[in-house]
């Protein structure tokens, strides 16, 4: 086996970095559980976002120079479009509308089952607290530093979004059954219109906005966990899930193109 040179180890590293960044967040609430820690949802989230942001606005810009060289925090938010954004609010706008969309189609397709109650018990506060993790990480290390990295290696924005939205994916298997799988691939969906949307804004205020509101309020727009849906029921969500990240997708595209809601420089550089 040939050595690996310089430059394939420094990006060996990156890609352990990222995958570092990405576990960080996503582990500290299940080794809260496993050490019996009783920590509220609440206290465990903050937790979480605590010692996440030191590894993201710390480790990975600071000390390793990950994705873009050592730089300032404040260089390393501007290069996603976060901080001095020149369209926040359009932005934040844009994110809204996005969710807005997303959380209607899973209303729709609820509806449509016929087995829909509202249950003011799911607008939670700690689910709110909650999604502000998903919402900012899994957009600044998925959408942000990993798609960097996967750009920069595969020289195709292509090929890069494909295996993001792969590794993402594979983050939120929950079974393998064929309802398991289907969600797997709703998450792709999504992720696709996630990746979509900082490809075309140019930053990832969108997508986090997105995200945030989309978790916050899922459960809302679902039908009752414990009431089982007939397979055509679940087809029926879904399909109307999809649909809903289609057009948004389109409004994604109007909104950037049409009415300038991107920033100057470009996110994803081949």
């Amino acid at each position: 086996m040939k050595p690996l040179k310089t430059e394939d180890k420094w990006n060996f590293r990156n890609y352990l970095l990222a995958a570092g960044a990405i576990l960080v967040w996503s582990s500290i609430a299940s080794v809260f559980e496993l050490q019996g820690i009783g920590l509220s949802r609440i206290t465990k989230s903050l937790l979480n976002f605590v010692v996440t942001s030191f590894f993201a606005f710390y480790v990975l810009p600071r000390k390793r120079g990950v994705p873009f060289g050592k730089v300032s925090v404040g260089e390393f938010l501007s290069r996603f479009g976060i901080y001095q954004s020149e369209k926040p609010a359009g932005h934040i706008l844009l994110g809204v509308i996005l969710a807005t969309l997303s959380l209607s189609g899973m209303f729709v397709g609820s509806m449509m089952s016929g087995l829909y109650v509202f249950d003011s018990s799911t607008i939670d506060v700690s689910q709110i607290v909650f999604s502000v993790n998903p919402g900012l990480w899994e957009e600044l290390f998925f959408r942000g530093v990993l798609m960097i990295l996967l750009l920069r290696n595969t020289k195709s924005l292509r090929k890069a979004t494909l295996l993001q939205v792969i590794i993402f994916s594979l983050f939120h298997i929950r079974g393998l059954d064929l309802w398991g799988l289907v969600d797997v691939l709703s998450v792709s969906i999504i992720a696709l219109g996630f990746t979509y949307t900082a490809y075309k804004t140019r930053s990832l205020i969108p997508g986090i906005v997105f995200h945030f509101l989309h978790d916050a309020f899922l459960f809302v727009v679902q039908v009752p966990r414990d009431i089982a849906l007939t397979n055509t029921q679940n087809m029926v969500f879904f399909v109307s899930l999809w649909a809903a990240i289609g057009i948004g997708c389109l409004i994604t595209k109007v909104s950037a193109e049409r009415f300038g809601i991107q920033e100057k420089m470009e996110l994803y550089k081949n």
